[in-house]
């Protein structure tokens, strides 16, 4: 078996298994590894640095011309960083000119290759460590691994200008006006010198944050759309749909892939403040002396609080979501037999039903606001807090406290404000995010049954069940495949494999151009048969053979929002003569 390699987003290698040769694709072309240009190029360009190949013609501050069909990839360092790309975009909308075509991604943003990335590094994660010990949390920090490392450096650097301008420039600024004389300069060079230096790091810091805001809005788009898609194919890949409920698999498709984009575009933020934090502290103590303490401590007891409400928000935003999950599935069922609960006017009970379950979301929900409000509250009166307990602290010493000092120890906690503001809905977006990860764990593993129909050519029956015992749920002893034998599976199962079934010791055999009806009381196991012949099933024991293919017409119609033609063709060409 030979590998195979293909090029993803930024070049990104792709290794898969096939039983053809190699082959890199880049865009629409093939490129034939054996030729020498090929093998020029591997060693004149490594795949590390063609694997950044494209992010790094970003940091060009101007780019005038570029291949690239996106203008977010033909965009310079400088419109990069400022949006700049976008600006025909916004004219378009203005004059009402927008057309439909230009709303598109970026080839290196678009789910499909973000999902394929997304779904290697799982299979390589399981290959690693195993199914059972496999962590979809990792997975997702290698998805985003450079990105977020480059999002953390310019969030720290960010956070430094944040710092030096309220901090340090503003403390020497003061010293300046009120000693003159004393000034390492007695000119008025030196305070433009300070003005302009105080005006560049606040241009710094927007510039940096802005920076910040764009990679992480565009890491954002393509970890979302890996999660949405990966989640999407694997749960209509699915036969078997064990431990897990409608209304999970749904919030999953719909609100699960929205909390990732929120941890990402935030995330780095958890870092970025705490940095800021420690700067702040150090040079408040500088300042002021350890009388800064008194301040720093209401801060430092204030962050275990808001640890505690970040836990709190997440234990409600739990329950919630396991109250949405049921009140989806309820709502499911009742659509679904809405007939019958028409005919037995049932419409009261289940109202009744309905209502406390939104009652219930409701009050969760409401909890998690009143906690989100306090914490809010907390950020926004802490500074206060903090600055009037400082001087009083230092004040009733009789220690001295001068201008310079007073304002800058208030615009040192107005900068720990904002790492106070910023750090609880980081935290909550990556908890909520970690949450969604081990949701869509659960459905990663859960296994299709093992292939047991086996297909016979020429023979006068449709179908042949022989002996057959199923069971809806994975046996233990089928966690590894078991040995195929002449009549299908192993005979070897435990008595509590048996005692598990849903079908035990059926045989029937249904002859070609014959019409087979099953009758039976409610859970005698119609629906099972049918399911078992769909492969829908563990085959426990026995075998079944079937000549030709399916073709199943559920009991409860499946149509989607569209017309009657395109609800029959189903994405296929229209045909006259038919």
């Amino acid at each position: 078996m030979k590998k195979k390699y293909s090029l993803e987003e930024n070049g990104t290698r792709r290794l898969s298994f096939a039983d053809d040769g190699v082959q890199w694709r880049t865009g629409s072309e093939i490129i034939n590894p054996d030729d020498p240009c090929v093998h020029s190029c591997e060693r004149d360009h490594p795949s590390s640095f063609r694997k950044y190949q494209q992010s790094l013609q970003m940091l060009k501050p101007l780019r005038f011309s570029s291949p690239q069909p996106h203008p977010v990839d033909n965009a310079g360092f400088l419109s990069f960083m400022t949006f700049a790309w976008m600006t025909p975009l916004m004219w378009s909308i203005f004059r009402n000119k927008l057309d439909i075509s230009e709303l598109k991604l970026s080839p290196f943003d678009i789910a499909d290759t973000s999902a394929q990335r997304f779904q290697r590094l799982w299979d390589e994660e399981v290959a690693k460590r195993g199914l059972e010990k496999a962590s979809l949390v990792r997975v997702a920090f290698h998805f985003q691994r450079t990105r977020l490392i480059v999002s953390v450096i310019i969030g720290i650097l960010a956070m430094v200008s944040a710092f030096l301008g309220p901090a340090v420039l503003i403390n020497m600024i003061l010293n300046y006006i009120e000693n003159p004389e004393e000034s390492v300069s007695n000119t008025v060079s030196y305070g433009v010198g300070l003005s302009i230096g105080l005006f560049t790091t606040e241009c710094c810091k927007a510039l940096l944050i802005s920076l910040l805001w764009a990679i992480n809005l565009r890491t954002a788009v393509r970890l979302k759309g890996a999660f949405s898609t990966v989640a999407f194919q694997k749960i209509i890949s699915l036969r078997v749909y064990s431990g897990v409920s409608m209304g999970e698999m749904i919030n999953i498709l719909t609100s699960d892939g929205q909390r990732m984009f929120e941890a990402v575009v935030l995330g780095s933020f958890v870092l970025s403040s705490t940095v800021l934090y420690v700067l702040c502290i150090v040079y408040t103590c500088y300042i002021l002396g350890y009388t800064a303490l008194t301040g720093i401590f209401t801060y430092l007891i204030f962050v275990p609080v808001q640890i505690f409400l970040a836990k709190l928000i997440n234990k409600f935003r739990w329950k919630s979501l396991l109250i949405t999950d049921s009140r989806v599935r309820t709502m499911n069922e009742i659509l679904n037999s809405i007939k019958l609960i028409k005919m037995y006017a049932w419409e009261d009970s289940f109202e009744k039903t309905i209502t406390g379950l939104r009652k219930n979301e409701k009050k969760q929900l409401q909890k998690v606001s009143y906690v989100q409000t306090i914490n809010i509250s907390i950020a926004n009166i802490l500074p206060s807090i903090a600055t009037i307990l400082t001087f009083l602290v230092h004040t009733l010493l009789g220690l001295p406290l001068s201008t310079s000092d007073a304002f800058t120890t208030i615009g040192i906690f107005n900068c720990m404000r904002f790492s106070l503001v910023v750090l609880p809905p980081s935290v909550k977006a990556t908890a909520e995010a970690v949450v969604a990860l081990k949701r869509l764990r659960k459905i990663l593993l859960i296994q299709n049954p093992e292939p047991y129909l086996m297909k016979k050519v020429d023979n006068d029956s449709a179908i042949v069940m022989k002996n057959a015992t199923f069971s809806w749920t994975r046996p233990e002893s089928q966690s590894s495949p078991p040995p195929s034998t002449a009549n299908g599976v192993s005979e070897h199962k435990t008595a509590e494999t048996e005692s598990s079934s849903a079908l035990k010791n059926i045989s029937f055999t249904l002859p070609k151009g014959n019409l087979l009806g099953v009758c039976g009381n409610v859970g005698s196991g119609k629906t099972s048969l049918i399911s078992s012949i769909l492969e829908q099933m563990h085959l426990l024991r026995g075998s079944i053979t079937a000549d030709g293919t399916f073709a199943y017409v559920s009991q409860q119609a499946w149509i989607f929002h569209g017309t009657v033609q395109e609800n029959i063709l189903m994405g296929e060409p229209f045909d006259q003569t038919k």
